[in-house]
């Protein structure tokens, strides 16, 4: 199992991860979860178990230059697009994740190799998990919004968000989102109208898992 880094605050608390909560931009606020993801990624393939957040800003803002969201104008105002509120940006897609974290990870020093997979997930999550590599998921699910539980028992219903899986029981899927120990439910994830993609992120050295 690959755990989050610890980011701790000025009081001292520590994080279960990054969080894109903690940043004044509004867009970046709405879609810096794959930027998140990838950024805590890297962070653990170099050992860095954790650091104060104001390093972790500059980390993020280093990081976002490598994965970034799609954005449409310079608009940081909300205003609404098909009924909903938009921020001028639809997040991170799945190509520029993987071609980001990759750049990102050059810069570091690292050559990462990307792994995607989908079939029979399930089954494979306990397997990648076991590899102590970071695990990294996108939730797509526009029609049928999926919930997040934060530690307080609040859900908030996701229609695409990437996430670090940190853990799996029975029907529990643990992950690391906006800096909390988060659950998940299978049931939901396995429902029709949920696409989830998975990205095992290892050092190119590493093995594969059919």
């Amino acid at each position: 199992m690959s755990l989050p880094p610890k980011i701790k605050d000025k009081q001292g608390l520590e994080s279960y991860g990054g969080s894109q909560m903690w940043l004044p931009d509004a867009m970046l606020l709405n879609s810096g979860c794959g930027i998140i993801a990838g950024l805590d990624a890297i962070m653990r393939l170099k050992g860095e178990e954790g650091m104060t957040r104001d390093e972790y800003f500059e980390r993020f803002f280093d990081a976002k230059d490598y994965i970034r969201p799609i954005t449409v104008g310079k608009n940081r105002e909300p205003r609404k697009l098909f009924g909903k509120e938009f921020l001028g940006s639809f997040g991170v897609s799945a190509g520029r994740f993987r071609k980001g974290v990759r750049k990102l990870g050059a810069k570091e020093g690292l050559k990462v190799r990307i792994k995607p997979f989908w079939f029979k997930w399930w089954e494979k999550i306990p397997k990648y998990l076991e590899t102590g590599d970071p695990l990294v998921m996108l939730i797509t699910a526009p029609f049928n919004n999926v919930a997040v539980e934060t530690p307080s028992g609040h859900k908030t219903m996701c229609g695409y968000h990437w996430v670090t899986i940190t853990g799996l029981e029975g029907d529990t899927l643990w992950v690391s989102s906006w800096g909390w120990r988060c659950k998940m439910s299978m049931k939901e994830l396995r429902r029709f109208n949920v696409i989830l993609h998975f990205y095992s992120v290892s050092l190119e050295k590493q093995g594969n898992i059919v």
